[in-house]
C-alpha cells in the first residue's frame, strides 16, 4: 500500500533521474581566424570548450604604423572580459594574442569578436567567430 509520503519519495527520485543538466552539452571546437588590413594581419585559433570558456591564441603582424588586436566573447547580451595583444610595430617582431574568456551562462561563450586597431585606437578590421565559422564584421 502506497502512502502519500512514499508517493512523494518516488516522485522525487524520478525527478532527480530526469533533471536537465545545468548547462547544455556542446562540443569542443577549434576555429581558425584571420584579420587583415592592408598587409597587417592577425591569424590564430579560437578554442571553444564544452564548458563556459573560449580561449584565443594568435599572432599580430604590423606592416605599417602599429597594430593591436582585441577579442571578447558574447552569449546573448552578456559579454566576457576583453583580451588584447600588445601593439605590433612595422619592422619589429610580431606580437602574441592569447587569453581566455568566460561567460557563466548556458552554452558559455557563443561568439568571439576580434578587432584590429591602429596606434590611435581606431578600429580597422573586425570579425566574429562561432563554432561553425567566422564572418567579416567590417
Amino acid at each position: 500500500m502506497r502512502t502519500p509520503l512514499m508517493a512523494m519519495a518516488v516522485a522525487a527520485i524520478a525527478a532527480i533521474g530526469f533533471a536537465a543538466p545545468a548547462q547544455a552539452t556542446v562540443n569542443t571546437v577549434d576555429m581558425p581566424f584571420g584579420l587583415a588590413y592592408g598587409n597587417s594581419t592577425a591569424t590564430g585559433t579560437i578554442h571553444f570548450t564544452d564548458g563556459y570558456t573560449a580561449s584565443v591564441s594568435g599572432t599580430v603582424h604590423a606592416a605599417s604604423d602599429a597594430r593591436q588586436v582585441c577579442a571578447y566573447g558574447m552569449n546573448g547580451g552578456t559579454t566576457s572580459k576583453t583580451v588584447c595583444s600588445p601593439y605590433a610595430y612595422a619592422g619589429e617582431p610580431n606580437q602574441s594574442l592569447s587569453g581566455s574568456m568566460r561567460i557563466e551562462a548556458a552554452g558559455g561563450v557563443q561568439r568571439v569578436y576580434l578587432t584590429m586597431f591602429d596606434s590611435n585606437g581606431i578600429p580597422l578590421a573586425g570579425e566574429f567567430c562561432g563554432r561553425s565559422g567566422c564572418t567579416r564584421d567590417f
